[in-house]
Parts: structure tokens; sequence; C-alpha cells
């Protein structure tokens, strides 16, 4: 008797599939935040109720994410190595390392 899910093509194919979907439009919406957020300033964003050490965490880790999204995509390389998540993991909550 078999528990959970069955290991078959099928299965594998969707998890690939599905991951690979995820990551284009994840990248997508990283796109869509970073403009949002380079359209507005550090004022802009306190009156939304950030605070200014908050406004630069959320600016660096959306252009960090971004900068992933270049080379993600082939638009850009990265040498030296770089740890993406120094401060997008401070945006994460739940599962932070």
């Amino acid at each position: 008797m078999s528990v959970g899910l069955p290991v078959t093509k099928d299965e594998v194919d969707t998890r690939a599939g599905d991951l690979a979907r995820s990551f284009q439009k994840n990248f997508e919406d990283v796109a869509t935040l970073k403009t949002f957020l380079d359209q507005r300033d550090q004022t802009a964003l306190e009156a939304l109720g950030y605070t200014p050490d908050e406004v630069a965490t959320l600016k660096t880790a959306v252009a960090d994410l971004a900068q992933l999204a270049t080379i993600w995509a082939g638009q850009a390389t990265l040498d030296p190595a770089k740890d993406f998540r120094t401060f997008v993991q401070r945006l994460w909550g739940v599962g932070a390392f």
C-alpha cells in the first residue's frame, strides 16, 4: 500500500513545470514591485508607515531580487558571487535562516 503522492513521470513533470512557472511569475512580480518602489522616494514610503530603516531594507531587498532576475534571464553576469538572501531574508518571515 502506498502512502502519499506516487512518484511518477507526471508528478515530476508537474513539479518541474510548476517551479519554472513560479520563477517566471515571481521575477515578473519583482519587476512590478521595483518599478513601484523606484517611483517613490523616502518621504512617500515613510508616509505609508515605513521607518527609514525599513525603506532601506525594502528597497535593497527588491533591488537584489531584480538583479537576480537579470542574471537569471541572461541579461547580466555576476562576479564575484553574492548571497542574494542577505536582505531578502529580512522580508520572508517564517522559514527565515
